[in-house]
């Protein structure tokens, strides 16, 4: 009966924002603990008046749930002393406390027919949470990354707002995750400091690799725009035909809008394989020296980031050492990096994970920084970029997921969720749920 109860509990506190929680309750509970199982009177326990209780701390936002139930069951030893049955009670609960979240899709053209998935399955999510106590803001990235919805400052969300604005169609573009994670960690500090909720989270879906670089590259004339690069090498089966052993470069993309100016497609033509090549665009010679993000509204956000550093791990391996993703053939006299396809490619990963890295520590945040990450599809397990490696690993190793070999133990432990196909988005994000669920109080 414990394990029917504390189900129950679980059950209830998932739906509490959406559905109803005292049914899905007694569903629960009843799937556990049918009538009359152990010989148990034919009593019904969910028909009490303390079966079900829901109850928010105004203070705090936290709602609790509790269900108790009571059963008579039948003795067998102790009918010797006369003691023919017992009352038995058990009591479970869920705590959950109130969420800051960021939700941050990816919306390039690589997701195709699957984006109805995504979206509802993104909808379902956001309706699970408390409109009246949480707070939650949904951003996008391809070619930039905007905000659909900001963060309030104060308690609670426009619920229906926030669904509808998960685009019905598929923006499509590229994939500048680096400006989407940016724009999810500044709006968590966007909430005022000794107003933020216990529990501060990013999630981010995508079904690929970081490919894009913001910064102030000579050729945007003094504006925040991305150069970015196809995926490589080519992997097989790619029904999608999103991997490359030819990939070009291509931008200036503005990494709020996207828009392209000027835009460009350079492919090398030198090189074995091309993604090799040191050859870069007559129009975008160099990387700049650190990326650029003009588009924040917190405090205190660093707005520079470096395109590799020695301080974060790959594989056990600083991410600038030459087995890594270490940039290569720096100006002496600028020490900048040509901007070929394995610069820039490099960078785009490397600085991903060093703003989530960031992200986790937030120094100043009231409370520490947890991310959830959700990679959907063949292509996060394709082993692309100059390492060969998996997307799906770069995601377990921005979320610090435990099964990572660089995993933080310094930082908070965040989840990274594996959706093989469209149908398992919506099981992931309720795994997510289910981890907010059972974070303690």
């Amino acid at each position: 009966m414990t394990k029917a109860v504390d189900g129950a509990a679980l059950a209830a506190a998932r739906n509490l924002n959406s559905g109803s929680p005292k049914t899905e309750a007694t569903a629960i509970f009843k799937a556990n603990f049918p009538m009359g199982y152990m010989g148990t009177t034919l009593v019904d326990p969910t028909t009490a008046a303390d079966f079900f209780k829901s109850t928010t701390d105004a203070v705090t936002g936290v709602n609790v749930v509790t269900v108790t139930a009571t059963e008579i069951l039948p003795t067998s030893f102790m009918r010797l002393g006369n003691f023919n049955q017992v009352t038995v009670t058990s009591s479970g609960e869920a705590t959950r406390r109130m969420v800051d979240l960021s939700l941050v899709l990816d919306v390039s053209g690589s997701i195709g027919s699957k984006w109805a998935a995504v979206r509802d399955a993104s909808r379902t999510f956001i309706n699970s949470f408390d409109a009246a106590n949480d707070r939650m803001a949904l951003m996008t990235f391809s070619n930039g990354s905007d905000v659909l919805d900001a963060m309030p400052s104060s308690r609670g969300f426009a619920k229906t707002t926030v669904m509808n604005d998960v685009p019905s169609v598929l923006p499509g573009g590229s994939t500048l995750m680096v400006e989407g994670l940016y724009r999810g960690w500044d709006e968590l500090r966007s909430v005022p400091t000794g107003q933020q909720s216990g529990l501060r989270i990013i999630v981010l879906f995508t079904d690929g690799a970081s490919n894009g670089v913001p910064g102030n590259y000579e050729a945007a004339l003094g504006t925040a725009r991305a150069l970015r690069t196809a995926d490589f090498p080519k992997n097989l089966p790619d029904p999608d035909s999103m991997t490359w052993n030819n990939p070009s470069l291509g931008g200036l993309a503005d990494e709020r809008t996207g828009v392209q100016s000027p835009s460009f497609s350079y492919t090398p033509t030198v090189g074995s394989p091309l993604w090799t090549s040191t050859q870069t665009s007559p129009l975008v010679p160099w990387l700049p020296l650190k990326t650029w993000h003009t588009h924040s509204r917190s405090a205190g956000i660093p707005t520079a980031f470096d395109l590799q550093t020695a301080a974060l791990m790959v594989n056990g391996v600083p991410q600038n050492s030459v087995t890594r993703r270490g940039l290569r053939n720096q100006n002496p006299a600028t020490l900048r990096y040509p901007a070929d396809v394995w610069n820039t490619n490099n960078a785009a990963r490397n600085v991903l994970e060093i703003i989530a890295d960031q992200a986790r520590s937030d120094v100043g945040g009231d409370y520490k920084i947890r991310i959830y990450t959700i990679g959907m599809g063949e292509l996060v397990r394709y082993n692309t970029g100059t390492l060969q490696e998996k997307a799906e690993d770069i995601l377990k190793r921005i979320s610090n997921d435990a099964t990572s070999p660089d995993y933080n133990p310094l930082q908070l432990e965040g989840k990274y969720f594996f959706a093989q196909t469209e149908a398992d988005v919506a099981p992931a994000f309720e795994g997510i749920q289910n981890q907010i669920l059972r974070l303690s109080k």
